[in-house]
């Protein structure tokens, strides 16, 4: 299109002053895909609605900037507003109360609300577009785009991490999206892939693992496939304690006669039996070694195909005091205790699984044990520093401070309690892409 035919489309105009620049930015980098208006503006007006097409972008100084196309205009009641939306307005929301609350107030700045009550069925104009950068008039940055690798269900915990952390994103400029890893077919649609909650990986984890391999081959991936084909099997706490890393002594049963073993080793005392792949502590239990209960459990671990650990109870931990230890580009960012989950004989505590998490300080020497075991998990696979991790300790009197779980691909971060930790994962995330990006420009 000519720069003449473009002066004669729609015009889209964003915001007004400082916010406009700021949000045709946003569309010209592909981090703003929506808009919204108030339905009543239109009616006060008497001016037509939105409606698909081509419309151009106008800049502070009413400049045509290039041209957007208008997807699908849909009008919703204010109640019926989602995270998608508030999501696609590229500016950093990380819930719907949070864009309620800045288009509240920006409405009512612009005299279009007053002193109206805003009711949830007042009617929202939502404009779904996106730009077109053959038709740019003015210089084009090269777009970033990331996508965050979560599943569908959260039904048994919810991901408090992936909203917090696309906001964060946007606010640097990068278009990020969440990808629901079964439904996406690995393609080179993004510049980065993080993995974050695809915490249905371990009933399906063949599916995971082929999946995972074609998206390598197509796009990078963070943490690193190899780490996190290491760190998907406990049975990598067996390598970390050869690297001498103190872990919770743990008996491995690969069939019906090392469980039983296994077992007998503990004689009358409590264990915790869970499978070596595993979620949300699922086919975990807490059960004296010689109930019946306890050798079916392992059995039916056995029968999924899956090795069988056997701990000792430590008493600390059902006491609540393991901790989890986070850190972003090996940096630690904050620690969580969130309380003890199993119930003596067996299931979870409550019925079901809930965690308290609660910020709490870690030691010096926790912090410092929590850098051996990733430089130890780095040693092991071959690989760098991972983007992000958790390690859960605990400080048990039997035997110090020992290692529960490394969890390296797709820990609950708990962001939503650390913002500040928010924000540096979406720095190291910027940092990494900067790198890729420029060792393609050197290999182009």
């Amino acid at each position: 299109m000519t720069p003449e035919e473009i002066r004669d489309l729609p015009a889209m105009e964003l915001g007004d002053d400082a916010l406009r620049t700021a949000l045709t930015t946003a569309v010209i980098t592909g981090v703003k895909t929506m808009t919204t208006s108030l339905h009543r503006s239109y009616l006060a007006e008497s001016e037509p609605l939105p409606v698909p097409g081509l419309q151009r972008l106008v800049g502070l100084q009413e400049e045509s900037l290039g041209v957007v196309e208008v997807l699908e205009v849909t009008l919703l009641p204010l109640g019926e507003i989602t995270q998608e939306i508030a999501r696609g307005e590229g500016e950093g929301f990380d819930s719907v109360a949070a864009w309620r609350e800045a288009h509240e107030r920006f409405w009512r700045s612009t005299g279009e609300l007053g002193e109206d009550r805003w009711e949830e069925h007042d009617v929202i104009v939502v404009e779904r577009f996106r730009w077109l950068p053959e038709h740019a008039l003015v210089p084009t940055p090269e777009p970033r785009r990331v996508g965050i690798v979560v599943t569908d269900d959260y039904s048994e915990a919810p991901d408090r991490d992936t909203a917090p952390l696309i906001a964060q994103l946007q606010l640097l400029g990068i278009a990020a999206d969440p990808v629901i890893w079964h439904e996406w077919t690995p393609r080179p649609d993004y510049d980065l892939l993080v993995i974050r909650t695809p915490w249905n990986y371990s009933s399906r984890t063949e599916e995971f693992l082929d999946w995972l391999e074609r998206a390598e081959a197509q796009v990078q991936v963070l943490n690193q496939p190899a780490l996190i084909r290491w760190n998907l099997d406990k049975v990598y706490l067996r390598e970390l304690e050869a690297e001498g890393i103190a872990v919770v002594p743990t008996r491995w049963a690969d069939d019906d006669a090392a469980l039983r073993h296994g077992l007998a080793a503990h004689a009358e005392g409590w264990v915790v039996i869970k499978p070596s792949i595993s979620a949300g502590s699922f086919d975990t239990g807490l059960l004296r070694a010689d109930s019946a209960a306890a050798l079916a459990l392992g059995e039916r671990i056995l029968a999924r195909g899956l090795t069988v650990m056997i701990q000792p109870e430590v008493p600390e931990l059902s006491e609540g005091r393991e901790k989890a230890l986070y850190f972003i580009d090996g940096q630690h960012t904050h620690s969580i205790a969130k309380g003890a989950l199993l119930a003596r004989g067996g299931g979870l505590r409550g019925g079901s699984y809930q965690e308290d998490p609660q910020l709490v300080q870690a030691s010096a020497a926790e912090v410092e044990f929590g850098e051996h075991v990733l430089a130890a998990a780095g040693r092991r696979t071959e690989t760098p520093m991972p983007l992000y991790g958790r390690v859960d300790l605990v400080d048990s009197a039997e035997s110090g401070t020992v290692l529960l779980e490394a969890e390296l691909f797709e820990p609950a971060l708990n962001l939503h309690l650390a913002p500040s930790a928010a924000l540096a994962l979406a720095c190291s995330i910027e940092s990494r892409l900067s790198q890729h990006q420029a060792a393609n420009a050197m290999v182009g």
